[in-house]
C-alpha cells in the first residue's frame, strides 16, 4: 500500500560564525526510514521531492542544497535539466570513478556545476581515486569521527584549495578543534540534528508518466502532449512547482500548460521526466492511485464543468485559465505555498489573480464554488454561481 506522506531529512551546514550556508538533504522512504536499495532511486527521489513537491523555496529558499549524487546518474543528461546554481552534488567515497565518470564530472564541472568529496581521506587508495577530478571539486567533506585530525598538521595537503566542511561534529571540544586547523564549514548533531520534513504527496501513476514519455519519445505534436496534461492534474501540478523552483521565468505571465511546455521544450521535459522515471524505479505499488493526485484532478474536473455549465462553448482561453486557477490553488492548499507568493512569482493575468486573490469574476465564482462543491455545499455553489446562469 503506497504510503501519501513525504519524508525527507535535512540537516544545515554552517560557516565560522554559525549562519547556514547550505542545507544536506537525505533519503527517507515512504514509511520515514533511511533504507536505500538503490543510490540512483534515493537521488532522483530527493531532487523530486524538492523541486517537484516541496519547492525549492519552501525546503532551502536562497542557500545551497548538497545532494548525495550516484555516478550512473552522472551519465545521464538529467543534471542538464536542474538550476546549477542551487545544488551541490555530493560525491561518494565508494564511487568507482572510471573514464565515463571522469568525463561527465569534468562536463558537467565546465557547464558550472558545483561538486564535493563527502567522506573525503588522506589513505593513499582514496587518494589514487579521487585526485583525477580534484580539480572539478569545490568541498571536501571531512567525517571528523573516520579522521585523524593530526593528519591536517602533519600530511601535505592534496586538496589545494577545496573548501573543508567537518561533518558529523558532535561536541564543542570537536568543533573548536576543527576551527583550529582553518576549517570553513561544519554539519553535525552539536549545531543541529537532521530535521525530517513531511508533507502531502501528489504523484502520477508510474504507467501514466511512462506513457507520455513514449509519446515524446515518438515526437508526438505538441498538442497530443497539452492533451496529456489536461488529463493528468498530478503532473501538471508537478510540472509547475519544477517550474518554480527551477525555471521561473517560464511560469512568468504563462496563461497556459501549452505555454510552458513551449518554453520549456521538448528535451528538458524528456529529462525532467526522467527523473520521475527514477524516482519511482524499484518502488512497490507505482500504481496504486494516490488520494491527493484523485483530489487535485477532481477540483480541476469539476472546475472546468462548472464552467461549461455557465458557458455551453468556453473559449480554449478560459479553459486554460480555469485549469491554472485550479491547479494555483492547489498548491496552496496541498504544498502550503502561500497564493500571494505564487502571484508575485508568476504575475498572471489579472482574471486569474483576481480569481485567486478575491474571488471575483465568472472564473473567481466557479473557484469559491469549486471549494463549496468540495465541502458538499451544492446550494452554496448555486448561490454563487446564479448572477452567472442567465
Amino acid at each position: 500500500m503506497l504510503n501519501n506522506t513525504l519524508y525527507l531529512a535535512r540537516q544545515p551546514i554552517l560557516n565560522r560564525s554559525e549562519e547556514i550556508i547550505a542545507y544536506e538533504f537525505f533519503y527517507r522512504n515512504g514509511y520515514g526510514e533511511c533504507n536505500i536499495d538503490d543510490p540512483r532511486h534515493a537521488t532522483a527521489s530527493v531532487l523530486v521531492s524538492l523541486l517537484n513537491q516541496i519547492g525549492s523555496e519552501g525546503a532551502f529558499g536562497e542557500t545551497l542544497a548538497f545532494i548525495n549524487t550516484d555516478g550512473p546518474l552522472l551519465l545521464t543528461d538529467i543534471l542538464r535539466s536542474l538550476p546549477k546554481e542551487k545544488f551541490i552534488f555530493e560525491l561518494s567515497a565508494s564511487m568507482k570513478i572510471n573514464a565515463r565518470i571522469h568525463e561527465a564530472i569534468r562536463y558537467y564541472h565546465s557547464l558550472g556545476y558545483r561538486f564535493a568529496l563527502d567522506n573525503a581521506s588522506f589513505h593513499p587508495h582514496y587518494l589514487e581515486t579521487f585526485s583525477p577530478i580534484f580539480p572539478f571539486i569545490e568541498f571536501a567533506k571531512f567525517d571528523v569521527t573516520q579522521t585523524d585530525i593530526e593528519q591536517f598538521r602533519f600530511s601535505p595537503n592534496p586538496y589545494g584549495k577545496m573548501k573543508w566542511i567537518a561533518q558529523k561534529v558532535e561536541f564543542y571540544e570537536m568543533a573548536e578543534a576543527y576551527k583550529a586547523y582553518n576549517f570553513e564549514y561544519f554539519q553535525g548533531f552539536y549545531f543541529a540534528k537532521a530535521h525530517m520534513i513531511t508533507q502531502k504527496r501528489i504523484d502520477p501513476e508510474y504507467s501514466e508518466v511512462m506513457s507520455l514519455f513514449s509519446l515524446l519519445q515518438k515526437d508526438a505534436p505538441l498538442d497530443d502532449i497539452c492533451d496529456f496534461f489536461k488529463k493528468e492534474g498530478s503532473l501538471s501540478l508537478q510540472l509547475i512547482q519544477f517550474l518554480r523552483s527551477a525555471h521561473p521565468e517560464i511560469l512568468e505571465e504563462s496563461s497556459s500548460i501549452r505555454g510552458m511546455l513551449e518554453k520549456l521544450g521538448k528535451g528538458e521535459l524528456i529529462q525532467w521526466l526522467m527523473l520521475i522515471i527514477y524516482s519511482k524505479s524499484g518502488t512497490k505499488s507505482v500504481n496504486d492511485k494516490n488520494p491527493y493526485s484523485v483530489f487535485a484532478q477532481n477540483r480541476i474536473d469539476t472546475m472546468v464543468s462548472l464552467l461549461s455549465k455557465l458557458s455551453p462553448e468556453p473559449t480554449e482561453k478560459e479553459i486554460e485559465q480555469t485549469r491554472l486557477i485550479a491547479m494555483f490553488s492547489l498548491l496552496e492548499g496541498l504544498m502550503n505555498v502561500p497564493i500571494e507568493r505564487i502571484i508575485e512569482e508568476i504575475k498572471p493575468e489579472s482574471e486569474i489573480e483576481d480569481a485567486l486573490i478575491t474571488h471575483t469574476g465568472k472564473l473567481g465564482r466557479i473557484y469559491a464554488a469549486a471549494l463549496k462543491v468540495e465541502k458538499g455545499d451544492i446550494n452554496g455553489a448555486a448561490i454563487l454561481l446564479h448572477p452567472y446562469t442567465g
